[in-house]
């Protein structure tokens, strides 16, 4: 049932990409370990991930972010976002996942007739940021 649901995410992300407005960064939020993700190799891309470039400096055209941030609480960035909890798992290797709206991102994917553009994977002492959601492994 993850692997479905993680197969419908990465559906929902290649379907639903769109331009993000006034140049969302996570790293505009937040200080950690930052991952960008691009449609187009460039001399910074690093991992081809099949359907997107995983690139280790900014992107001028990104589909989306990600970054991991130790010993951070979930509900920091959602406050820090103006985000709305749409849903939230707890998974059984320990994390929990919430899915989130913000109108700071203007990316967004439909998942289960919700619109969604922020992801979060927590576990003891770290979280993953994504937006419009999180396009690596976690």
């Amino acid at each position: 049932m993850k692997k479905l649901f993680a197969i419908m995410a990465v559906f929902a992300v290649l379907i639903g990409c769109y331009s993000h407005k006034d140049k969302f960064t996570l790293q505009d939020y937040f200080a950690g370990t930052y991952y960008c993700y691009s449609q187009t190799a460039n001399n910074n891309a690093s991992v081809d991930l099949g359907f997107c470039f995983l690139n280790y400096e900014e992107s001028s055209n990104p589909i989306g972010e990600s970054m991991v941030i130790e010993n951070y609480e979930p509900i920091s960035a959602i406050e820090k976002l103006n985000a709305n909890i749409l849903k939230t798992e707890h998974l059984d290797n320990g994390a929990t996942v919430i899915y989130a709206y913000s109108n700071k991102i203007g990316t967004s994917v439909d998942l289960n007739d919700k619109k969604v553009n922020l992801q979060l994977a927590c576990y003891e002492d770290y979280c993953i940021i994504g937006w419009p959601l999180i396009l690596g492994s976690f």
